[in-house]
């Protein structure tokens, strides 16, 4: 029989992570509504940004103003070059650019990106900023079999359903059968 308080703390971390994943879809799918991509699954193979991001992980991302961005950040835009598609690149120098605020980025991965980008960042071509990196989970994520938008969020909605019903299934398992005293006459 599993100790009363290692049982209380296994049944608070499953709530924990319950609506941990309840807001995260909420923020998300809020996000998605008002046309704001918040998830983003890191697709190129090697990564640009390996070994901090690599294939598979899953970026959340927020969108900060572009102004309040450092050195140090890591950030998604548009590439400037006008090529299809998004860059995750870390902000490695701040300053004026023609005088406006821009940033020159590189990747983390020396081998690939042996140099800082050879464009200035501007803020047309910024998305969001990197608040957290879950790494792996993106095999799991729909985009990699070429689905893209809302259905991105199906891995977190089948995690919540199995945490759901597992805690359900518990639930029913704990409780005590009711038992009916017979009388006999």
């Amino acid at each position: 029989m599993m100790d009363l308080k290692v049982r209380r703390g296994l049944r608070y971390a499953e709530y924990v992570a319950v609506t941990a994943l309840l807001v995260l879809s909420a923020y998300v799918g809020a996000n998605y509504a008002f046309g704001i991509q918040t998830v983003y699954v890191v697709s190129d193979n090697p990564s640009s940004m390996s070994p901090t991001i690599n294939y598979g992980d899953v970026a959340l991302t927020y969108r900060s103003s572009f102004s309040n961005l450092h050195v140090g950040d890591i950030v998604f835009f548009h590439d400037p070059r006008g090529n299809p598609g998004i860059i995750v690149h870390r902000i490695v120098w701040s300053g004026t650019c023609e005088g406006q605020l821009c940033y020159h980025t590189e990747g983390d991965n020396k081998v690939t990106n042996p140099t800082p980008d050879p464009w200035n960042l501007t803020a047309p071509y910024y998305l969001s900023q990197v608040i957290l990196v879950v790494p792996a989970i993106g095999y799991l994520s729909p985009a990699f079999w070429g689905f893209t938008g809302l259905y991105v969020l199906l891995p977190v909605a089948f995690v919540a359903l199995v945490l759901f019903f597992v805690a359900y299934g518990r639930k029913i398992g704990q409780a005590e059968p009711e038992t009916k005293e017979e009388t006999h006459g």
